[in-house]
């Protein structure tokens, strides 16, 4: 390979893996990138180191031949026919090596396109994620909400016990009250007939003994 294509792949090889290899990858997605990059880089390099060696060891096997023609006399042919093998490896090495060069950037974009469904489904997720935490916080009211009406309606139900048990004393004191009122009213009714009973004996009695009276005094005038 001459010295100028021989530069301008190295050129060109430090310019991809630049651009392809950042030295602190940001994420995991651009890491993956990095590295699959990387290992593109050295797919690469393999390629060429090969094609180096066959090269040499193509222009070993070009001297012996061109060693065996110069001793026939026919070097400028051989020359003539080396150089067009020699271009149309070069031709085959650039390429091969656009070729690389093609496949690279083709698993670059790919890895772009995997970095940028990766960040939409981490967006997607941190959406989902923020929405569970909102979803959590406000349960987490409700329940202390609920915890405080429970307690408030325990209060208001011992109360309302405290009241009924009250009431029901209450209730029994008036309903005792009563019996004894009815038993006094009873016993004041049948005292009330027992002094009348005796009121209309006593005025029997008095008709009775003024009947007597009557009579004696009369057969005491006869």
């Amino acid at each position: 390979m001459p010295p100028q294509l021989r530069h301008l792949v190295r050129t060109l090889l430090r310019r991809q893996i630049k651009r392809f290899q950042p030295d602190k990858p940001a994420t995991k997605a651009q890491a993956a990138v990095a590295l699959t990059s990387g290992r593109m880089t050295a797919a690469i390099h393999s390629e060429l180191f090969r094609l180096e060696a066959e090269k040499s060891s193509r222009l070993a096997e070009m001297e012996e031949i061109r060693s065996e023609l110069l001793l026939r006399g026919d070097m400028l042919r051989f020359r003539g026919d080396k150089r067009l093998e020699l271009k149309a490896f070069e031709e085959e090495i650039a390429v091969r090596f656009q070729t690389a060069i093609h496949d690279l950037n083709e698993e670059k974009n790919t890895q772009e396109k995997s970095l940028v469904e990766y960040l939409k489904e981490k967006t997607t997720l941190d959406c989902q994620r923020q929405l569970l935490s909102s979803l959590k916080e406000e349960v987490n009211q409700m329940s202390e909400r609920l915890a405080f009406e429970s307690s408030s309606l325990a209060i208001e139900q011992q109360n309302l016990e405290d009241m009924s048990s009250e009431l029901q004393v209450k209730q029994d004191t008036m309903i005792e009250a009563k019996s004894i009122l009815e038993a006094e009213k009873e016993a004041l009714h049948i005292l009330r007939s027992w002094v009348e009973d005796e009121a209309r004996r006593n005025q029997a009695r008095a008709k009775v003994l003024e009947e007597v009276w009557r009579r004696w005094k009369w057969d005491d005038v006869a």
